[in-house]
């Protein structure tokens, strides 16, 4: 009698092993094109730049021999017959008030007792200063008109430390040696911010990004074979992905992969954790593979069910919402796709 309760003891537990469902996080990598936050015409792919600085500001740059311009990624940068023309207006940047910070550094023994003090300082000059932009069609219609820096808006600078007081205040007597390099730091960060700010609004910024799905990592399983090999194969063909480049061979490359997983949360139907755990999984790896394989509509169902399977709903709404948004951003751009070419030569990106 106590041979066959052993017995089916054994039997119940290797059941368990066999169903039980460990997963484990998996990277990968897939690159594509951004749409604009504010898409305009889609002819329009050239652009021009104008800066007009004040006094201080333009010496500074002609010091420093600067070069920096505006970019917008995804477009090209023309002199004459642009699309859309960027404006720039900087006024000089003004000190309202000088300090110098001090700063000990003291080193100690293993007793604890000062073995030496040095003491450095630093010019901290607070200042404002103004900046504008004006973004114009062909047409001369305004498009953009804004401030970005006011003169109501104080910042403070902190120059580099020097171990003698004197030499500090030799620099700020001299006060174009501090004012000079920092109105140019200032003039090529607001081009730079600008650029960044006008990339995401109108741009084609390429990504390269990694992302993560859940892996069934429970060798027992009957699906654990399955599961990695189609897997390996997604992860295989997502790497391929490129921005300029349209998905077609990536998506048959796949099919029968999406297929695998597609099919699991039938075959895993039950109401046990393990099933929803398995199915959680599958959910999940779809919606991933869909939202970078440009279909959200199926993204989101898949992050629906994902929700509504009741493991970690929490990440279903995340990937329904993001699958959402893709959505919004394929409708707004009259597009259905972020992996294509762009050409220049007086033609406008094909629509895909």
């Amino acid at each position: 009698m106590k041979t066959k309760m052993l017995l089916a003891g054994l039997l119940f537990l290797q059941g368990l092993t066999a169903q039980k469902v460990d997963l484990d996080r998996f990277s990968f990598s897939v690159a594509y094109r951004d749409l604009p936050r504010q898409p305009i015409d889609s002819g329009y792919h050239t652009y021009a730049f104008q800066l007009q600085t004040g006094p201080l500001m333009r010496v500074a740059r002609e010091q420093a021999r600067g070069t920096e311009t505006l970019y917008i990624e995804g477009w090209m940068g023309v002199v004459d017959g642009a699309d859309i023309a960027v404006s720039l207006v900087m006024e000089d940047l003004v000190v309202t008030k000088s300090a110098i910070a001090e700063r000990e550094e003291v080193k100690k023994d293993k007793e604890g007792k000062i073995i030496s003090a040095r003491r450095f300082y630093a010019p901290v000059l607070t200042y404002y200063y103004a900046a504008r932009m004006e973004l114009r069609d062909r047409q001369g219609r305004t498009l953009q008109s804004r401030q970005l820096v006011t003169r109501n808006q104080s910042f403070q600078y902190t120059g580099p430390e020097k171990s003698s007081r004197a030499e500090v205040s030799g620099l700020m007597m001299n006060s174009f040696d501090l004012t000079g390099p920092l109105s140019y730091s200032v003039v090529t960060k607001t081009i730079r911010d600008l650029s960044v700010d006008l990339t995401n609004s109108y741009g084609y910024a390429e990504r390269r990004i990694s992302d993560q799905v859940w892996v069934l990592d429970s060798r027992q399983h009957p699906e654990y074979e399955a599961f990695r090999q189609h897997w390996g194969n997604v992860k295989n063909g997502l790497i391929l992905l490129q921005p300029d480049v349209p998905l077609d061979d990536v998506k048959r490359s796949i099919a029968s992969d999406i297929t695998y997983f597609e099919s699991l949360p039938d075959k895993y139907s039950g109401r046990s954790k393990a099933d929803r755990k398995l199915r959680y999984a599958a959910y999940y790896m779809l919606a991933k593979i869909h939202y970078y394989l440009d279909n959200p509509g199926l993204s989101a169902t898949a992050a629906t069910s994902l929700v509504l399977n009741d493991y970690d709903s929490r990440d279903g709404k995340y990937l329904e919402a993001a699958a959402l948004e893709l959505m919004e951003i394929f409708r707004i751009n009259k597009r259905h796709s972020r992996h294509f070419p762009l050409y220049f030569d007086g033609m406008a990106a094909t629509n895909q």
